[in-house]
């Protein structure tokens, strides 16, 4: 992510941003249980769901201490202290109203310091209590015997909403979740089909050119050279370009090509089911040659950067500012970054949102992994595992439960509200910022705002100023507006367009030791492919260097794994 992008999303919406604040390091503390019941078994922690009834809600009562680490993302690294942490509105509520003290015993900044602090931890087998890791972590956690087994502990602590928002995108993100049959961790979920691709196009320029929107890769293509040729910026100078592009165009977000690659059903750096039943790696299959093939088409013709192998997203992206590029395949908010630079610098200018295009009449499935934020483990013989559980309930009730807008502003409202990177424990639901754009949306058709929440009436109030002329509030427009790129978003899922990555474990051993090396071979072999350095001709020979390099054994791996989930 660019420090442009960072700089426009942190000042836009917390959901937009992925940063956490990780649980850690160590404690025996906290021997009470809520409401006289049991505590958890100190061997796997199950026991403390098996007495019924069990209130998900309530209090531990007398209260309990429950240690972190705490691990400061950039984004509030700057103003962060660990006075306000500790005073926070989220650590008071966690006393108040969980009876659950939470202990702060380190502080790292950056995502650096954070991963080696909980690696260290994991390797001394002096873990936290509560221990926020990464799906690699994890796996080397399911090695040990330092975890508490979860899964009586969701089940029953699990309000009916935390359930449903951390099964919103299926059973996925538990079974991630899932070593030997045992949940040991709640997976902080995210969204996935935030990451999907779209075609970003200037309207204007294609209303100037009387052009349709393009909706297969020949009217790409054809439109594409339009810009170039016509001069749609009207500068007299023929300096416009057809496709913004980056040399890390199978990297999503802006300046890619994924978005084209999947209008040839092609699916790179993804894991597909092949015909046989088995997962194949989509970089590797026929269906990208044909991608390839164009992308090579638009280069030679003049349509793409001859120098786009140089440039980093960032870089690429200047052209948008610039005024000189016509179509863009990106994220979401692309709206916000780079095309907001745009509208800053061409008020006229008018970046708009479509779905991917299709090689044929049918439609084209944008592609997505699984998106979990991160996993909250239990430190194996902790007398209260479930309150991790609580700890999530809080959040999810607190987003998107009945919960008033006055409680909501304390602690998600704009400043001096703390935000949700204060939060511990967090769940996202996977379609909150689709559900915002329909809200708002919605707001806007009957004039009625007082069913949104503060960050949704924050994106009203800025789209209003942007209907009323307000140009630097274009962005929000784009994205959660009734033009923005959440309105095909709803496409994708009411068509249930989506192709997502079928696997979603940890990494395997070969793909530690080798999927690197793969993946720099692929974009190697692309980047040529499309300056004409190389011949598709040497797909066949491409994919038996690839085999060579460990593709056939990572494949091996990911099909044993998929047999044994």
């Amino acid at each position: 992510m660019t420090n442009n992008k960072n700089k426009v999303l942190t000042s836009a919406a917390a959901t937009l941003l992925s940063i956490s604040l990780l649980a850690g390091c160590s404690s025996n503390s906290g021997n009470n249980s809520p409401n006289g019941q049991p505590g958890g078994s100190g061997n796997n922690g199950s026991n403390a769901a098996t007495e019924a009834p069990v209130d998900p809600t309530a209090k531990f009562d007398p209260p309990v201490e429950l240690t972190v680490g705490v691990s400061i993302g950039d984004p509030i690294a700057d103003g962060f202290t660990e006075e306000n942490w500790e005073n926070s509105e989220w650590i008071k509520a966690y006393k108040e109203e969980l009876g659950i003290i939470i202990k702060p015993l380190w502080y790292t900044k950056g995502a650096d310091a954070s991963k080696q602090k909980m690696s260290v931890a994991i390797a001394s087998g002096d873990i936290p209590d509560l221990i926020g890791v990464s799906q690699e972590q994890l796996a080397s956690l399911s090695k040990t015997n330092l975890y508490a087994d979860l899964t009586d502990v969701y089940e029953k602590f699990s309000t009916p909403l935390t359930k449903q928002i951390i099964t919103e995108e299926g059973n996925t993100a538990l079974e991630s979740a899932t070593f030997g049959g045992k949940l040991i961790a709640i997976p902080g979920t995210n969204s996935a089909i935030d990451g999907a691709s779209f075609l970003w196009a200037r309207q204007d320029w294609l209303d100037k050119l009387s052009v349709p929107v393009p909706k297969t890769t020949d009217e790409l293509y054809n439109v594409m050279k339009a810009i170039v040729e016509q001069d749609p910026d009207g500068n007299g100078k023929k300096d416009t370009v057809g496709l913004m592009l980056s040399k890390d165009f199978l990297s999503p977000g802006v300046a890619e090509a994924i978005g084209l690659f999947n209008a040839f059903d092609a699916y790179p750096k993804a894991w597909v089911r092949g015909a046989d039943g088995k997962l194949v790696y989509g970089s590797a299959q026929p269906e990208v040659k044909d991608a390839l093939a164009y992308l090579n088409k638009l280069y030679k013709e003049g349509l793409i950067e001859k120098d786009f192998g140089a440039k980093d997203s960032g870089k690429a992206a200047e052209l948008a500012a610039a005024g000189l590029v016509g179509f863009n395949f990106g994220a979401m908010w692309n709206g916000m970054y780079p095309m907001q630079q745009t509208k800053d610098n061409f008020p006229d200018s008018n970046w708009m949102a479509y779905p991917i295009v299709s090689k044929d009449d049918q439609y084209a499935n944008p592609q997505i992994k699984l998106n979990v934020e991160n996993y909250f483990v239990m430190r194996k013989g902790y007398e209260h595992p479930e309150a991790i559980v609580k700890l999530i309930n809080f959040w999810t009730e607190l987003n998107y439960g009945d919960t008033t807008q006055e409680e909501f502003d304390k602690f998600l409202g704009p400043a001096p509200a703390p935000g949700h990177h204060y939060a511990v424990a967090k769940a996202w639901k996977a379609q909150k910022n689709l559900q915002a754009h329909l809200k708002v949306t919605e707001a806007f058709k009957t004039g009625d705002a007082s069913k949104l929440n503060a960050e949704e009436k924050g994106y009203y109030d800025n789209i209003q100023k942007y209907k009323d002329g307000d140009n630097a509030n274009a962005q929000f427009e784009k994205v959660f507006g009734e033009t923005g790129s959440f309105k095909y978003m709803n496409e994708y899922v009411n068509n249930n367009l989506f192709k997502m990555d079928e696997f979603y474990g940890a990494s395997t051993d070969a793909m530690k030791n080798r999927l690197k090396t793969i993946e720099q071979a692929v974009i190697e072999f692309y980047t040529k492919v499309i300056m004409g350095s190389d011949s598709i001709d040497n797909f066949d020979k491409f994919v038996t260097q690839l085999n060579k390099l460990g593709l056939e054994d990572v494949t091996k791996e990911v099909n044993d794994w998929d047999a044994a989930k």
